[in-house]
């Protein structure tokens, strides 16, 4: 080897190391912050592209949420750590409009400018006619890995693959876009699209305290945490870190006026976002809101608007806003689908857009979402937009003068009274209500919030409003004979629905959930117009302790409401229960139910040995129904294999209060995703016989008592071989009360499994697992009990060498020994194994 051989391999090796200083001072300089669980799962995509010869991924979020910093992060990660998996490095932004000649010359002068010094890589760039070819060469020949950052069309990406992209290559190209179907259309797989979503509020948090001090270092961070103005200032921000991080710049200087520069900030959010010149760097951010919501077809836009109803980051159900839709007509039916149908894909394309978005920390699985909240920065900015069309007007507090909004706006169709507002029947009666068509209230309820004047009222909506009675509901029934959506969700002073209920024809939607009703009237089936009744309660078993133990280890039996005869003659119910069939005319009622082709969703009470052949016969041969509610007699259940035809689209199964034994027809339900069971189990009794083989099964939720000490055994063994199970669940979650409970996972079990919840209600309950290291795509461990800690090790010690380093949650629960002696005989519950 010659000396200039050896000076430029010596020279080459300069460049790289000095290359990767860079890289490194850049990765020190702006570090990841709240992105670890992210980061390690954006890094196992290459190589999944790779093991099936496939060479395009994309990652996509909503402009500002951080996508850029997480690939780059990821980027450089490559360079430092993993560089001998690549040849060629190159990122580059995407021009618009797209000129694909003076892309591939910055790509290429990436390519060369990490293995070459300034003046070679010049040099090389003028010797080249044709980038785009020399390009593609490259691509084809080395193994390299490009990033295209801001993709913002299919077309795009079309001219772009017809130039760049050979196959096959060993070259890898990630795309980075902020539209779900143009991530879509460029991933050569559905599962290598990556999706960056919104930091969670305590990580959002994190980054603006982190962002603050990088800045002023003099600046003590610990003030911030019990700054409520502060807080209400992170979460207008929508876990966006591109708002979060300018905001933090802004307000990191001012040491001495701190609290008036955050009051001030929130006071006026979004017009000091888009108006002050500190905020120029978000100016791209609002010009691609403003194309965004330009973008979005007309039956959508009202739906959008309609999310301000709902205070930012509250929790809210699915099914309420689909089913207000309905009966706003914001949802129509059409000639091939019902109008909820249709509301439902309104619903999905919001999520498609991330205007909506899961709880946080929920896990995403192909099931519809349950509960979800309106992005914080989305619901700030759809608030500020000019109200032209006086869509929504709420009455609010005046942050600093605890007053009534000074508006001059006294009139629209949409009313919201949020919790916050002081209630004065004084402001409350200027209002003009004749063209009023919704009316929400959050909080405290008054007598005097229903008005004559609210003729063409559609909705009324008091969910988990306080103070509504019995005599207050009778002057909104004699008041609003236009309703059709009527919700008193969670009012337990609600005793019972008058007989002039009857007298709403056009109600589609009755939601009486967890108040004190216990009978629906005889007039309900004069609704013919009724398509989704929920009803019935959850009650908390006695105990003189109850008061002060934690909501997950309160014991509680749900009770259905009575119907009566002639609920066939509703043909339009779709959603229904729970109805109580344990009581004389259960049979009665159970025939009637058979009747109601169109129900999707059903819930019943009160099945023992003496109605079950009726209700086996009632939800047979019911092809749409797809979610099934069933709470058991605990008297023997020998009858329970009896059924022989279960609904065949079944989604959703949730059985309460079995005995030693699973019946066997779960096998026969081939899309099954989601299962609740609570059940009373021997040690001889196993479960993955019957559920191991559900290939649709997603989440699985068990409430376990053992008779005796023994193992939850997920695994499923044949001719002594342990063979694959569970192979698409992603959550699992389980309660007990037994005092001992080992969980074997097995080696082969539950492979795709990211979630795994479990709770003890025992004082002295001694939690075991096996197997954990084999879940190789576990997220999130959390665990809520007595003496936790004592497991941390335990758990820690299992992933020591394993390549999944899940996140660890330990939720301490002290329970005194009577009161979990009390749990023992009356069962557990925990909050989640009653969601959705």
């Amino acid at each position: 080897m010659t000396d200039a051989t050896n000076r430029a391999i010596i020279s080459k090796n300069e460049i790289l190391t000095l290359k990767r200083k860079v890289v490194r001072a850049r990765m020190d300089h702006f570090p990841l912050v709240a992105r670890k669980l992210e980061m390690h799962e954006l890094t196992n995509y290459p190589s999944k592209a790779r093991f099936d010869a496939l060479q395009v991924m994309s990652v996509w979020g909503v402009a500002g949420v951080g996508k850029s910093a997480l690939v780059r992060s990821f980027y450089y990660h490559r360079m430092l750590y993993n560089h001998q998996l690549f040849d060629k490095y190159g990122w580059v932004d995407v021009s618009h409009p797209l000129n694909l000649e003076d892309l591939c010359r910055n790509l290429l002068l990436e390519f060369y400018s990490h293995s070459l010094d300034e003046n070679e890589a010049t040099y090389c760039m003028m010797s080249i006619r044709d980038p785009i070819k020399e390009c593609c060469k490259l691509l084809k020949d080395h193994p390299c890995l490009v990033i295209i950052d801001d993709l913002q069309s299919t077309e795009e990406w079309d001219s772009l693959q017809a130039a760049l992209v050979s196959r096959p290559s060993k070259s890898i190209i990630v795309v980075i876009s902020n539209e779900e179907r143009i991530a879509l259309h460029c991933a050569d797989r559905k599962d290598l699209v990556f999706n960056v979503k919104a930091l969670h509020i305590d990580a959002a948090f994190d980054l603006f305290k982190k962002e603050v001090h990088r800045k002023n270092s003099m600046f003590h961070t610990y003030v911030f945490d019990n700054d409520v103005e502060l807080q209400q200032l992170i979460l207008k921000c929508g876990g966006l870190p591109k708002v979060i991080v300018a905001i933090a710049d802004l307000l990191a200087p001012q040491t001495h006026g701190w609290a008036r520069s955050t009051s001030s900030m929130n006071a006026g959010f979004m017009q000091n976002l888009e108006a002050n010149p500190e905020f120029a760097c978000l100016r791209g951010l609002f010009s691609w809101m403003r194309s965004y919501f330009r973008a979005c077809p007309d039956l959508l836009r009202p739906c959008i608007f309609y999310l301000s109803i709902f205070p930012g980051y509250h929790s809210i159900r699915r099914r309420r806003l689909v089913m207000r839709w309905v009966a706003e007509g914001y949802s129509k039916d059409s000639d091939s689908c019902t109008a909820e149908e249709n509301g439902e894909k309104l619903f999905s394309k919001l999520v498609e857009m991330s205007m909506v978005q899961p709880p946080p920390q929920e896990i995403i699985t192909h099931m519809r979402m349950v509960l979800c909240h309106v992005s914080g920065f989305f619901h700030e900015y759809i608030i500020s937009r000019p109200k032209d069309e006086n869509i929504v007007f709420a009455l609010e507090v005046f942050a600093l003068k605890k007053l009534c909004h000074p508006t001059t706006q006294r009139t629209g169709r949409h009313l919201v009274i949020e919790e916050s507002w002081q209630r004065d029947n004084i402001v409350f009666e200027r209002i003009d209500f004749s063209r009023l068509r919704s009316l929400t209230v959050f909080g405290e309820w008054e007598s005097y919030m229903i008005s004559k004047g609210m003729k063409v009222l559609r909705v009324l909506d008091l969910e988990n409003a306080s103070g509504v009675t019995d005599k207050d509901l009778e002057q909104m029934l004699k008041l609003l004979p236009r309703l059709k959506f009527l919700s008193l969700r969670g009012s337990s002073q609600i005793f019972r629905l008058p007989c002039s209920l009857g007298d709403l024809k056009q109600l589609e939607t009755l939601d009486v959930r967890n108040t004190s009703i216990v009978t629906l009237p005889s007039s309900i089936t004069k609704l013919m117009k009724l398509q989704y009744i929920r009803a019935g309660s959850t009650t908390p078993a006695p105990c003189s302790l109850v008061s002060w133990l934690p909501d997950c280890c309160k014991a509680c039996r749900f009770v259905g409401v009575e119907v009566t005869r002639g609920t066939q003659k509703l043909m339009l119910l779709h959603t229904f229960g729970v109805v109580n069939v344990g009581i004389v005319r259960g049979k009665a009622i159970l025939k009637d139910i058979r009747k109601l082709t169109h129900l999707r969703k059903l819930g019943v009470s009160g099945v023992s040995k003496k109605n079950y052949n009726v209700f086996c016969s009632a939800i047979s041969g019911k092809p749409r129904l797809e979610s099934l509610s069933v709470w058991l007699s605990r008297v023997n259940q020998e009858y329970l294999d009896d059924i022989s035809t279960p609904p065949e689209n079944l989604q959703s199964l949730k059985l309460y209060g079995l005995e030693k034994k699973l019946p066997n027809w779960i096998k026969q339900l081939p899309k099954l995703r989601k299962l609740n069971l609570e059940i009373t189990i021997s040690e001889e009794v196993g479960i993955s016989s019957i559920l191991g083989d559900l290939k649709e099964l997603c989440i699985l939720r068990l409430r376990v008592k053992l008779l005796q000490d023994s193992m939850l055994n997920f695994c499923v063994m044949k001719d002594a071989t342990e063979e694959r199970s569970y192979e698409n669940v992603k959550i699992l979650e389980i309660a007990s009360c037994s005092r001992l409970l080992n969980v074997n996972f097995g080696s082969v079990a539950m492979r795709n499994l990211e979630l795994l919840k479990v709770g003890c209600c025992n004082t002295g309950c001694g939690l075991q697992f096996t197997g954990l290291n084999h879940l190789a795509k576990l997220k999130e461990v959390w665990i809520i009990g007595s003496h936790v800690d004592t497991l941390k090790n335990h758990i820690e010690d299992q992933f020591a060498e394993s390549t999944s380093k899940p996140a660890l949650k330990l939720e301490e629960v002290n329970l005194s020994p009577c009161a979990s002696a009390e749990r023992n005989d009356q069962g557990c519950s925990f909050p989640f194994l009653s969601k959705g």
